[in-house]
């Protein structure tokens, strides 16, 4: 008598959509798990409260040291002082600086050779100041509640830039997240779901910079599955429910499929922001777009006062990747790029002089002399200056 098999009866079908089901149930309970765990670690601020985060755009500061103007609601740096120094501060309705726990500032356009401080005055007149750390094109949020100094009433706020602006530095604005978890959880969760600027392992994967590099996407998806996979054991276990494989592999796609859904919408993000900026523009225009515009536009000056022959160019930067990029805009010219200028003694009569984000160098207009270091001094011709960058002829 042949065999017959016997079609998967009602109650199996059940059984087998609740065990797919525990897939998703089981990786959200895990991941639900390790955010209060990560709260519980990391949270500084209050965990009740109905603290209202703050918020300023940028034409809401004013200049009180440097140059600079607002445009479209934004702060436009444009030159520091002649000390190297610019100051933008805002004087909001006073706060209690235990309210919030966070400072964001929006800011775009700065290169290596700046750097940046917050400052804030309390109603005590009490003035203190944090360094601000600049990664992948952005300012990282500044936690400041376990700061001793942030407490009392907060009377101003400031940011202060110091350096050499080799182009116009973009305040958009300034915020304070709120120390009460309730509040601050939406901009936590928000940050997940930030745009991450396109960089050399963005083909692969999102690194995580646009949530503050605490901890990055792959990594938490993977901690994720861990635990789901260690609660389906401690389940199956107990009896509570079956150790299948499928479930082991649909929680391992789940995750990944969560994380190709975020690296895709943030490659069409790019795409998208890519396209503005570069759709359309002649080769010249495209490299005056990119981020380091300023520095093609003060190459093309330098070369337009070049002569044919190949000629000696000294191209000085306290930048790395401004002085590299630099030096090939300027071939096939004869071209010494480096950080400081030698010694006086060094340089040849004919010899050009580039300076592009460089600190410590002074040109003196009524003696036509460029000073440097330890008393250091060439008679040289200005071809040109422009935003605190030139181009000079050793005599």
């Amino acid at each position: 008598m042949p065999i017959q098999l016997e079609p998967h009866s009602a109650p199996s079908k059940k059984i087998l959509r609740q065990e797919w089901l525990a897939v998703p149930l089981l990786f959200f309970a895990s991941a639900l798990i390790l955010s209060l765990v990560y709260l519980q670690h990391s949270w500084t601020g209050k965990w009740m409260g109905g603290t209202k985060p703050l918020s300023w755009n940028g034409a809401a500061l004013t200049m009180n040291k440097g140059q600079g103007y607002s445009d479209l609601g934004k702060l436009v740096i444009k030159a520091l002082t002649d000390q190297g120094i610019a100051v933008a501060s805002l004087s909001p309705p006073a706060f209690q600086a235990e309210n919030y726990s966070t400072v964001l500032w929006a800011v775009s356009g700065a290169t290596p050779s700046v750097e940046m401080e917050f400052l804030w005055r309390t109603a005590d007149n009490r003035v203190f100041v944090r360094p601000l750390v600049w990664t992948a094109n952005t300012l990282e949020p500044l936690e400041i509640a376990e700061d001793e100094n942030w407490h009392g009433q907060i009377i101003d706020l400031a940011i202060i830039v110091k350096g050499t602006l080799a182009a116009p530095i973009l305040v958009s604005g300034v915020s304070l997240e709120s120390a009460s978890l309730p509040e601050a959880l939406p901009n936590m969760v928000k940050k997940w779901f930030a745009f991450d600027r396109w960089q050399g392992t963005s083909i692969n994967f999102v690194d995580g910079d646009a949530i503050d590099k605490n901890v990055a996407p792959a990594l938490a998806i993977a901690a994720i599955i861990l635990l789901a996979l260690t609660l389906n054991l401690i389940l199956a276990t107990a009896k509570v429910m079956p150790l299948n494989i499928a479930m082991v592999w649909g929680m391992v796609f789940l995750g990944w499929f969560i994380l190709d859904v975020r690296w895709q919408t943030n490659l069409f993000q790019q795409l998208e922001l890519t396209h503005q900026q570069f759709a359309g523009k002649t080769w010249e225009g495209k490299h005056l777009a990119a981020e380091d515009g300023a520095l093609f536009d003060f190459m093309r000056r330098v070369n337009a006062k070049l002569p044919p022959a190949s000629s000696r160019i000294l191209y000085f930067s306290d930048d790395a990747y401004l002085r590299g990029k630099g030096a090939y805009h300027l071939y096939p010219h004869n071209v010494l790029a480096r950080n400081d200028l030698p010694p006086a003694s060094q340089v040849k009569t004919g010899d050009y002089v580039a300076l592009f984000a460089k600190k410590g160098v002074k040109y003196d207009r009524s003696l036509q002399l460029l000073m440097w270091g330890d008393g250091q001094s060439l008679k040289v011709d200005l071809l040109f200056l422009a935003e605190g960058n030139a181009l000079f002829k050793v005599r």
